[in-house]
């Protein structure tokens, strides 16, 4: 019975850890916003970044040819400087798991889309991300900086598609836990209720008497 037992503990114990592992992912989330602007008139964008499990002190945007770099605009704790396309970002903080945005002024000199690449580094100079975007690509539309000049941006994918095999399965694995912690339990006070009846008739009946 004590088996039994600890086997159903062990169940739900090992089951709460799959959830929690398969849950993690689900909670990835994703910074850049497609932005729409005119083709040859002075905008602004703002490029998203998404960090991951890391501290990043460090970015630097580059934006592709046919989308001109007109300004950038400042942002409170960090320090900028530019060469050409390329934006270089210091001083700030952004923890792990979370999101930051760099405000520019760009001009699109043809309609397109223009995938914007986003290099991260830590304190140490450790690169810990660098996007490659490619325009077609859904996954790299998803999940990269995208300007869309003249054109409408293409419908994301949804980043949800119900539950995956791990939760589904860890879920009946709960059950099934739960439903052992029934049995076992009213197997258990079955039990004791037969014990303590075989008890009372043990002190009800007298002993017999002894052979001759």
């Amino acid at each position: 019975m004590r088996r039994l037992f600890a086997f159903g503990l062990a169940t739900v114990a090992a089951t709460a850890a799959a959830l929690g592992i398969g849950v993690a992912p689900a909670s990835a989330h994703i910074c850049p916003v497609p932005v729409q602007i005119p083709v040859g008139q002075p905008s602004t964008i703002a490029v998203g970044v998404t960090v991951e499990n890391a501290t990043v002190t460090d970015v630097t945007v580059g934006l592709p040819a046919g989308l001109r770099l007109d300004r950038v605009d400042p942002k409170a704790g960090w320090t900028s400087t530019h060469a050409g396309s390329t934006v270089h970002y210091r001083g700030g903080i952004i923890t792990a798991f979370s999101c930051q945005y760099f405000s520019l002024g760009v001009t699109a000199a043809t309609k397109g889309a223009f995938g914007i690449a986003v290099e991260q580094r830590t304190a140490d100079g450790t690169v810990v991300a660098r996007s490659n975007p490619d325009p077609t690509s859904p996954n790299s539309q998803l999940l990269d900086q995208f300007v869309y000049a003249g054109v409408a941006p293409p419908k994301r994918p949804s980043t949800s598609s119900g539950p995956s095999v791990t939760t589904i399965g860890g879920i009946v694995l709960v059950g099934f836990g739960i439903v052992m912690f029934a049995v076992l339990g009213f197997r258990a006070r079955r039990a004791r209720k037969v014990d303590a009846r075989l008890e009372e008739f043990k002190k009800r009946t007298p002993d017999p008497p002894p052979q001759e």
